[in-house]
């Protein structure tokens, strides 16, 4: 009773990354907007080279106003021919001082290889310390150049008045640093709201489809397909492929143009650095791919357990009474906890797989940053690489870095992206129920079948030359034990159902010349089982039909004594119903199914079973409301009591699918055939309380 499947679903995944089709059909969904991403495009790029140039403002304020930038040039010969002029400072002792942070990497590098830099570094200021003045040297533009061990040994008050000019140009770099951050805020908001406004947009069409599609579905497919995996489509799936577009399409652009940036700067920066960088990119590489092999498994593993959990628990929750009364509970319990256990053991699967990635990821930038402060503090002190470069190095890892720590969760979300739009969009190419072929007219109820072969399969045929004529105003009655067909009648009658072999007519004419819609909307069917909607007792006979009045939603009410019961509800007509409409019994559902067909008015009203499950008492005002309403409209009776078809114009038997009696009930009383024998059957269970 209680497998591992049924209304759920195995939400297995392919385990790719990218699947093609999928994304080129979501991208069909996001073409209607794709100016607006376009947009967040380009809001993204602007936040994107924000954050790529943050470390060159960062290392400009270091490398030109916070520590000295100025150093000897002991090759004042190579100035013209490196053009070098306007990056010198002429000194009154005779020496050169060269502003070297001013200088490309390339001509830097080629003078440090001539050894054309002195050790000592120097600030240029504008004025001496009174007393001090010794420490200084005059330039030949009128200025002052003192060496860094020198100042130190200022107070504080000479060192901040002697690099006002400095502290100046860093609160400008300071302010244009918050200036940038408020404008990378503001495009961040932009992008974001754009973004999350598109996948709105996105998931609202998506659904619209979902739904559309499902109406329109034929009846074969939910008898094989379950709800809850039908509801998932439009919520669970959808909400996952928006997950994608949010999250991780336009951001995967992005870090690969972040990565791209980053590489070309630390290039132009410092080569030997950048491959050093980059020599751990194998390593980054090897684990990236063992990790997406092991989170492939680990998470198709979780899926699967949930999937069976959710089906385990719908069906345990659906059987409840059954489990109550076989006094199951127990057994219930220790199967829902092994299972339990299994999801749980899969999600401690994924979890070390996460919790193993990560650190791996962190240690082997912790690697990078140790042999870059190993290497690259060694060329600071020999001066080959300023200090600000050094600590922009450090930033661009991070940036480097980030990606790749984000991309298990990125990974994941493609995974079930990927996974949920294969089953959307399955579901979206199911082809849908023929519609007809468009004839709209007002039918005057005759229905005739004319050698009528129907079958779900190939295998075996449900019904089998099925012949017979119900003209406007009569009443058909089909009686025959279970699975002779008759529900199967009459759904070919409403086209749930394609037929093989023969015709259907209605007015004479074939049943596919209708519009479907059309011809269904002038029919009404009263099922044995009758479905009731949350929501108030007038909604569920009016079915979201604002043409149909409140007074003639009474009117229906009163016709099959529907008011007896409504009276006595707290709210009337107005009552909110249960789910399904439990606070009703079985007769009230039944009689409110019936004011739901006859507030729809329809000319041919068909009754499967619908007095099966009804009490006597109910029977009778069921019977005594049919007499008056079915009063010159078709109407197409299936009953296991045959005391209530009596009156019926005509009777057919079924058996095994096929006709193998008809005629009016007196008639088929004297033939004393199968309906003879049913009907003494039943006489007979009632006399000894049996019915």
């Amino acid at each position: 009773m209680f497998g591992s499947h049924g209304p759920g679903e195995h939400l297995e995944t392919t385990g790719k990354f990218f699947d093609r089709k999928v994304l080129r059909r979501t991208l069909h969904f996001v073409n209607p907007y794709k100016g607006l991403v376009a947009l967040a495009f380009v809001f993204l790029m602007i936040t994107a080279a924000i954050q790529i140039v943050m470390p060159i403002i960062n290392r400009r304020a270091i490398d030109f106003y916070i520590l000295p930038s100025y150093v000897e040039l002991t090759r004042p010969d190579l100035a013209k021919e490196y053009d070098l002029e306007k990056y010198i400072v002429q000194l009154e002792d005779g020496k050169t001082l060269i502003k070297r942070p001013a200088l490309s990497r390339e001509i830097s590098a080629e003078l440090e290889r001539m050894n054309a830099f002195g050790d000592i570094r120097f600030y240029i200021t504008k004025k001496t310390i009174p007393g001090k003045e010794p420490l200084f040297v005059k330039t030949l533009d009128g200025r002052y150049a003192i060496e860094q061990t020198k100042i130190n040994i200022l107070t504080k008050p000479h060192i901040l008045d002697l690099r006002k000019e400095d502290l100046r140009e860093v609160y400008k770099l300071a302010l244009l640093l918050v200036t940038i951050l408020v404008i990378s805020f503001i495009f961040s908001f932009l992008q974001g709201y754009t973004l999350q406004y598109v996948t709105q947009k996105v998931m609202y069409d998506m659904r619209i489809a979902i739904s559309r599609h499902l109406l329109n579905l034929p009846l074969s497919y939910f008898d094989r397909n379950p709800t809850g995996r039908l509801v998932t489509r439009a919520t669970n799936d959808v909400a996952a492929i928006a997950e994608m577009l949010s999250s991780v399409i336009v951001y995967l652009i992005k870090d690969f143009v972040v990565i791209i940036g980053v590489v070309v700067i630390m290039f132009r920066m410092n080569l030997k650095l950048t491959l050093l960088v980059l020599s751990i990119s194998p390593a980054l590489l090897f684990v990236t791919i063992l990790f997406r092999v092991k989170l492939r498994d680990a998470f198709r593993r979780v899926r699967a357990k949930l999937a069976q959990l959710n089906a385990f628990l719908q069906e345990s929750i659906s059987g409840i009474r059954v489990v109550q009364i076989f006094n199951l509970e127990k057994i219930v319990k220790g199967k829902f906890q092994t299972q339990n256990k299994e999801l749980f053991d899969a999600n401690i699967q994924q979890l070390y797989v996460f919790a193993t990635f990560r650190p791996i990821i962190d240690f082997l930038r912790a690697v990078t940053v140790g042999l870059i402060i190993w290497i690259g503090g060694g060329e600071v002190i020999r001066n080959m690489l300023t200090f600000g470069s050094l600590i922009a190095f450090l930033s661009y890892i991070d940036m480097l870095f980030q990606p790749i720590i984000e991309f298990s969760e990125k990974y994941n979300i493609m995974q079930s992206a990927m996974a949920a739009g294969d089953r959307i969009f399955e579901l979206l190419d199911e082809p849908t129920e023929p519609k007809g072929r468009g004839l709209r007219k007002e039918i005057s109820g005759k229905v005739e079948f004319r050698n009528v072969w129907f079958s779900y399969n190939t295998d075996t045929w449900v019904l089998k030359d099925i012949s017979f004529v119900v003209n406007p105003g009569e009443t058909l009655a089909i009686v025959g034990p279970t699975g002779a067909g008759k529900t199967s009648l009459i759904s070919t009658i409403f086209g749930f159902y394609p037929y093989q072999k023969g015709q259907i007519l209605i007015d004479d004419i074939p049943l596919e010349e209708y519009d479907l819609e059309h011809l269904r909307s002038q029919m009404g069917l009263v099922l044995q089982d009758v479905f009731i909607f949350s929501g108030e007792l007038k909604k569920n006979i009016r079915l979201y039909r604002e043409d149909i009045s409140d007074k003639e939603i009474e009117e229906a009410a009163r016709n099959v004594y529907v008011q007896h019961f409504a009276q006595k509800l707290q709210n009337g007509y107005e009552t909110l119903l249960g789910e399904r409409g439990a606070s009703l019994s079985v007769g009230e559902r039944q009689l409110l199914s019936f004011a739901r067909a006859l507030a729809f008015n329809p000319r041919i009203l068909v009754l499967d079973e619908a007095t099966a499950n009804v009490d006597s008492y109910t029977e009778k005002l069921i019977q005594q409301a049919i007499r008056k309403v079915l009063k010159g409209r078709t109407s197409i009776v299936i009953a296991h009591r045959l005391s209530t078809i009596k009156d019926a114009d005509k009777i057919i038997v079924v058996y095994d699918g096929k006709i193998v009696e008809e005629g009016t009930h007196d008639s088929l009383i004297k033939r004393k055939g199968m309906y003879y024998h049913l009907y003494i059957l039943q006489f007979a269970r009632s006399e000894t309380g049996g019915l």
